[in-house]
């Protein structure tokens, strides 16, 4: 099961294919894989005998095991930051964590974004002026 950390729903969707190591950037990419095989799978008839559950966590994730920055299980070198980011997207959008429904946590969190939240959950971020994330989040 794919383990995500709330921010990251984010960062999945505005990936672009930059990353912190080689490494990294293959994990990233297999879970989004995995997740837009899945969401391609939801256009089809067939949505009843499949339902992609993600196990929602509050600290390192499935996308944490390759990363650099990842110090050891559950504590990364930017913890606070990712922290707070986290928070954020569980206030502003009811995350809980646990086993869930993908599609479920997508329209939780696309249905209710908007510009003032985004920029107020991802403005500490150090991808935030490198990418225009935005653009791939808020579809502007």
């Amino acid at each position: 099961m794919i383990n995500i950390r709330p921010h990251h729903l984010l960062c999945m969707r505005a990936y672009i294919g930059n990353g912190y190591s080689e490494e990294f950037k293959i994990e990233m990419e297999k879970v989004i894989k995995e997740l837009k095989v899945y969401n391609e799978f939801l256009k089809s008839d067939n949505l009843n005998n499949y339902i992609k559950k993600v196990n929602i966590v509050f600290n390192t994730d499935s996308l944490c095991e390759k990363c650099p920055n990842k110090l050891c299980e559950n504590k990364c070198a930017s913890q606070e930051k990712v922290s707070l980011i986290d928070e954020k997207m569980i206030k502003y959008f009811s995350i809980k964590e646990g086993i869930q429904n993908y599609i479920d946590l997508e329209n939780q969190v696309y249905n209710k974004i908007n510009e003032e939240i985004f920029d107020d959950i991802c403005k500490e971020c150090e991808w935030y002026n490198m990418i225009d994330c935005k653009k791939y989040i808020l579809k502007v």
